[in-house]
């Protein structure tokens, strides 16, 4: 009887064993956490990078159908890339939900037709705009100069590699080097279009669209950053304004920490550390580094017809 007892007593776990086995299973997860974590960010690089190389060919089938690129940004409700390439990413009806003939008629508030379609744009979501490591989205839920509830976008087309400011007018949008403009509302878009044959730099040298990171924080150097909204439809028409919300700029530097608004708003970059995913016009998809050389390099890269010879990158 005696022994049996003894039997059963020795046969449990004491409270060191446990605390031991306790502490080995938190040294195994606090070792496996950064390797579970970098796997995960390695995946949402991967389809960030995808996204780029699908709005890429969206870019390209679009130019084989309308033979020219799409305009950048046309002054007013939203018409920009972002909606002329829409058919091209398997969002035909979402497209065609844009109110015609465009004009800047429609109101945040307004409960006619023409309001109620420019307000379910805002607010559709659509993926490949958008890259999933960003902690933001994919809907911005505070009421930044319309309603909440709006769909975001990490993509900026390039606008050049001298656009200063996300205006019209001198060192803007409407007439800097890249691939696409940006026209005022009451301007048409003749000669705001580009041709791929356009690009005399080549193809693999000019920048087409660029990720962005999205902003809206005093503290970290840019507080009226409420850009990379997908269909910030209410681009500043009367004087022609905002274009940052669809259109980049190489001027500047990659993840600039600089508390600049107008520098903060046009650059491109991420949320990786260390540089920012980049689409040239030839389709190809390439990390750029944030320490790229600015005056030599980026800037050249943002230029479709300048002439520089770009240097290694």
């Amino acid at each position: 009887m005696n022994r049996h007892r003894l039997s059963k007593r020795g046969s449990g776990f004491t409270l060191i064993e446990l605390l031991v086995v306790i502490a080995i299973i938190a040294i195994l997860i606090a070792l496996l956490l950064p390797a579970v974590q970098q796997a995960r960010e390695a995946a949402r690089r991967s389809q960030c990078r995808n996204n780029l190389k699908q709005l890429g060919l969206a870019m390209h089938n679009y130019h084989d159908v309308n033979l020219s690129l799409p305009i950048g940004a046309y002054a007013g409700w939203g018409q920009s890339w972002t909606w002329a390439v829409l058919p091209y990413v398997e969002q035909a009806p979402l497209f065609a939900r844009m109110p015609t003939p465009v004009n800047d008629n429609g109101f945040w508030g307004g409960t006619d037709q023409r309001s109620l379609d420019l307000i379910a744009l805002a607010r559709t979501a659509v993926p490949v705009f958008l890259c999933p490591s960003m902690p933001e989205g994919p809907k911005e839920n505070k009421n930044i100069n319309g309603p909440a509830g709006r769909a975001m976008s990490t993509y900026l087309a390039n606008a050049g590699g001298d656009a200063r400011n996300d205006n019209l007018g001198a060192n803007g949008m409407d007439r800097s080097n890249g691939l696409f403009h940006a026209v005022a509302m009451t301007t048409a878009p003749v000669g705001r279009t580009f041709k791929f044959r356009d690009a005399i730099d080549g193809l693999s040298n000019t920048v087409l669209i660029g990720e962005a990171e999205y902003n809206l924080s005093s503290t970290r150097g840019c507080n009226i950053c409420d850009r990379y909204l997908f269909y910030h439809m209410n681009f500043d028409s009367g004087n022609g304004g905002d274009f940052s919300e669809v259109l980049g700029s190489t001027y500047y530097r990659i993840n600039t920490k600089a508390k600049n608004n107008s520098e903060r708003e046009c650059a491109f970059g991420g949320i990786h550390t260390g540089g920012t995913h980049i689409l040239f016009g030839d389709g190809k998809v390439k990390f750029m580094s944030e320490s790229i050389d600015l005056v030599n390099v980026w800037r050249p890269l943002g230029s479709r017809a300048g002439g520089e010879v770009p240097g290694s990158f």
